[in-house]
């Protein structure tokens, strides 16, 4: 007599366009504190919203990084982790990131990591908003630092490199 057994998993996502919205704010009000403080453009910080609610709208990213480059320093950042899978329940608050430890002339970028494969038509608007030059993570452990969530939906912010 043969025994088989099959296994199947499946997962369903949280995210949804009400909750990507709610959980943006958050991160909006992290990028708006990079704004603020000269690190990047206030037109460049509304572009990164706008990009970032949209990819995580259509869950085409799992990750997204803000780095920071201080003159003469090793660059730090904020490493976001998309959590979609209803286990997240923590609503922190936004701010809390220590900007002022960083000097004139820091500059600030986003870095984002995308599921694949993605569909053509994803690809497509992807180019279009001109995310595809490489770019890299930062080197290091990460230390969780808050997290921002709407009905278990959010992502779980991390500081990175040489705090």
């Amino acid at each position: 007599m043969t025994y088989t057994q099959t296994q199947s998993a499946s997962r369903s996502s949280t995210a949804t366009e009400a909750r990507v919205r709610e959980v943006m704010k958050h991160v909006f009000a992290d990028i708006t504190g990079l704004a603020t403080r000269g690190f990047t453009s206030h037109e460049s910080a509304a572009k990164w919203r706008d990009d970032l609610t949209w990819m995580l709208s259509n869950e085409v990213i799992s990750s997204f990084e803000l780095q920071l480059e201080a003159p003469g320093q090793p660059t730090r950042g904020f490493h976001y982790d998309v959590s979609d899978d209803g286990s997240l329940q923590e609503a922190g608050r936004s701010g809390g990131m220590q900007l002022y430890a960083f000097p004139d002339g820091t500059r600030a970028s986003i870095v984002v990591s995308f599921k694949r494969p993605l569909p053509d038509e994803i690809e497509a608007e992807i180019k279009a908003r001109n995310w595809t030059s490489p770019a890299a993570y930062l080197k290091g452990e990460k230390t969780r630092d808050r997290a921002y969530s709407c009905d278990g939906y959010g992502v779980i912010r991390n500081r990175v490199g040489d705090w």
